[in-house]
């Protein structure tokens, strides 16, 4: 990967971990019981994860220099993880922001989508020697696929967060008392998704000479 970019992942990584830790120090001291707050804000750790790891295998095989549009997205990315965890911050007893960490969700990952294609055109763009095109046109493949589940979590969460605004906090608020469930939901979503990374890095390696 370019030094500009590394860099700049460098800084977002720093930014991001360094608010996790902020929010994270102010939710063990508000009292809230975990059981309100730390399905979402592992979750949230999972969503950082794969963002970082989910590009590790890409970059070995970008060899152009970043354009504009990869800073944006960059930025972009950045900006949903740290409201992320900023949208756990609590206030007093509560979460007032709580329900607005679904679309924060959902536009990290439409985001993500946007970086996975624009990855995926710099690969196609680029040469390589043809002891390595196997393994090219497989991690492309995973790509697509990477692209389609992206989009289709960023549509589902987005789904979630209309459904809690226009229907579940104007007429029925007591179930917002249940939102834990759909931590555990958002938990498990970021597992299922590091675990088909580490699955996809592995294939990536066993077709690598000498990897």
């Amino acid at each position: 990967m370019p030094g500009g970019s590394t860099l700049l992942n460098s800084v977002l990584v720093s930014v991001a971990v360094a608010n996790a830790a902020y929010v994270f120090a102010l939710l063990l001291a508000s009292g809230i019981t975990p059981i309100l707050w730390l399905p979402f804000i592992l979750a949230s750790f999972g969503f950082v994860l794969i963002t970082f790891s989910g590009s590790s295998t890409t970059s070995m095989l970008i060899v152009s220099l970043a354009d504009w549009r990869d800073g944006v997205i960059q930025l972009l990315q950045a900006m949903t993880m740290f409201l992320m965890f900023t949208m756990l911050i609590p206030a007093h007893s509560t979460l007032p922001l709580l329900i607005d960490w679904y679309a924060v969700v959902a536009a990290h990952a439409l985001i993500g989508g946007l970086a996975i294609q624009s990855m995926a055109a710099r690969i196609k763009r680029t040469q390589y020697e043809p002891a390595i095109r196997e393994a090219v046109e497989t991690h492309l493949k995973m790509m697509r696929r990477s692209t389609v589940a992206a989009i289709s979590s960023g549509g589902f969460w987005l789904a979630v967060w209309l459904w809690i605004r226009l229907w579940v906090l104007p007429e029925h608020p007591i179930f917002l008392r249940f939102q834990g469930i759909l931590g555990l939901v958002a938990l498990a979503i970021s597992i299922a998704v590091l675990a088909i990374i580490e699955r996809g890095r592995r294939i990536f390696a066993a077709l690598i000479p000498d990897a």
